[in-house]
């Protein structure tokens, strides 16, 4: 039986970056294990899920949505033994998930108001994998947060200039811009590991959109970006 799963990639390296970060930031637990299955689970059921939402397909998307929530069901037990708490992660993700449902309706998924409620999913779910282990809500939390939310924010952006907006020159000087505050940020706050983890995503926000890459030449490079960026985010916290 083959799964059935988004061809959006990209999403699945924003929804586990803050997650894994979260994890990395905090006390380790065997329950952390469960509770990525879930998350991932749960992640992978959001395809079906708003796909019921467009009207077309209803009984595969019927069938994927509940063959996954199940699966994420049964992984996220073990994790509310050790922590109920996570719940209210989950329910704080509630309005930005109606969101993603509004927008699928509309059919306008690409809308960037969507993108972000999508990023800030993702940072919940970071948040929650941080609070897991320790049940500490401190200033930590908050970065796990923001940091890979920078990136995703950036990412949009630059995504946009590269292919969904190419025509329209204010999203790469939106891009290229942004990424540049970003630098300048931690210059100031003297945080230069994070300097140098947004450095290379701002190499590729000025240098990707001056070259006719094909499709899979830019996922590539997101793939190194994302490496790239993830690899300096877990240096900062030493």
């Amino acid at each position: 039986m083959k799964l059935l799963i988004s061809n959006q990639h990209g999403a699945i390296v924003m929804a586990l970056m803050p997650f894994l970060y979260g994890m990395l930031s905090t006390t380790f637990v065997w329950q952390h294990i469960f509770l990525l299955l879930a998350w991932f689970s749960l992640y992978l059921m959001t395809y079906p899920f708003l796909s019921l939402f467009k009207g077309r397909n209803l009984t595969l998307y019927k069938k994927w949505a509940l063959i996954y929530g199940s699966v994420s069901f049964i992984f996220a037990l073990p994790t509310l033994f050790y922590n109920w708490h996570i719940i209210y992660f989950l329910i704080v993700m509630l309005p930005f998930v109606i969101i993603n449902i509004y927008y699928t309706k509309k059919k306008n998924e690409r809308a960037l108001i969507n993108d972000l409620a999508g990023i800030v999913i993702f940072a919940i779910a970071g948040m929650a994998s941080y609070y897991f282990s320790k049940n500490v809500f401190d200033k930590q939390i908050w970065f796990v947060a923001l940091y890979p939310s920078l990136l995703f924010i950036g990412t949009t952006l630059y995504v946009k200039s590269v292919m969904r907006e190419r025509k329209n020159p204010i999203y790469l000087k939106v891009s290229i811009l942004y990424h540049l505050l970003c630098i300048i940020l931690f210059a100031y706050l003297s945080n230069y590991k994070l300097v140098l983890a947004f450095t290379l995503p701002l190499i590729r926000a000025i240098y990707i959109p001056i070259k006719k890459l094909s499709i899979k030449q830019i996922g590539i490079w997101e793939i190194v970006v994302s490496l790239y960026f993830f690899t300096f985010l877990i240096l900062s916290i030493y």
